[in-house]
């Protein structure tokens, strides 16, 4: 059996991603094959439909090919464009089971994307962030995308990592979960600042990416726990307002998401 990762990639914007998939879907035909669960985007522009016809061609070679879908969004978009078998889960990160937040939280933490998927005036989170300041908010700016170095903040003599080795993972996902868990509150662009504030029960203020996963994914399954909140708009002044307004939450609502991801177990055990 072949699992090849999940994420965001599976389109025309991310060729580094998308052509090696492409290459093990394609070769490997007579394994079962799952990716798991993805969002899809090939822009409506000729490069981005030309390289649809090019997953499409390589995909439909495997007979034995699972897309899964994390958001209904790009269910319909795989079912609509691909031979393969399409299933639905969340996404996987949220099967992570962090431990739960004991200290003091404090500020608000700013996830935001510096990437062709960011949509958000940079101006507008300047203004945002000057308001934050003056009703006594520290803002912070952090990203769930590490840099090509990474190095351990708690030790002054740690090397830095050339890359990220199977070895550091654990500890790079819990030092950012830590960062989140200290944080009053999230303002965030990225899918995985949002999951990663519904594991830790941080109050958060999402907004959406260039094609609409981040959006899609709030209403698929986070729209009904208090603390995680979707906003469209685009006056600092009440954006800060709506941060103000999550603090006072309890966020004690929990979802439970294990039976999410049982058509992708039953499916790994076949």
């Amino acid at each position: 059996m072949i699992g090849y990762t999940g994420g965001g990639n599976i389109g025309n914007v991310y060729l580094d991603h998308e052509e090696p998939r492409r290459k093990v879907f394609s070769t490997f035909v007579n394994n079962k094959t799952i990716s798991f669960p993805q969002s899809v985007n090939f822009e409506d522009t000729e490069q981005g439909q030309e390289e649809l016809r090019k997953s499409q061609e390589a995909y439909n070679k495997n007979p034995n090919l699972t897309i899964v879908a994390r958001e209904t969004q790009s269910l319909n978009y795989f079912k609509k464009n691909f031979a393969a078998d399409v299933i639905y889960t969340s996404d996987i990160v949220v099967s992570l089971k962090p431990d739960p937040s004991e200290g003091k939280r404090d500020g608000v933490l700013f996830i935001m994307r510096q990437d062709s998927e960011k949509v958000i005036n940079e101006k507008l989170l300047e203004q945002l962030s000057y308001k934050l300041n003056n009703v006594g908010d520290e803002v912070e700016q952090t990203d769930t995308v590490l840099p090509f170095k990474a190095s351990d903040s708690n030790a002054d003599t740690a090397p830095d990592l050339d890359e990220v080795r199977i070895s550091e993972r654990g500890w790079l996902i819990e030092r950012k979960l830590e960062e989140i868990k200290a944080s009053e509150a999230v303002v965030t662009d990225r899918l995985h600042g949002m999951i990663f504030c519904v594991l830790t029960k941080t109050p958060c203020l999402v907004f959406d990416n260039s094609y609409g996963k981040a959006s899609a994914s709030y209403y698929n399954w986070f729209e009904d726990l208090d603390y995680i909140q979707y906003t469209t708009e685009k006056d600092p002044k009440k954006i800060a307002a709506k941060g103000n307004d999550l603090k006072k939450y309890e966020h004690s609502d929990t979802l439970d998401f294990s039976h999410s991801f049982d058509a992708l177990i039953d499916l790994i055990k076949k």
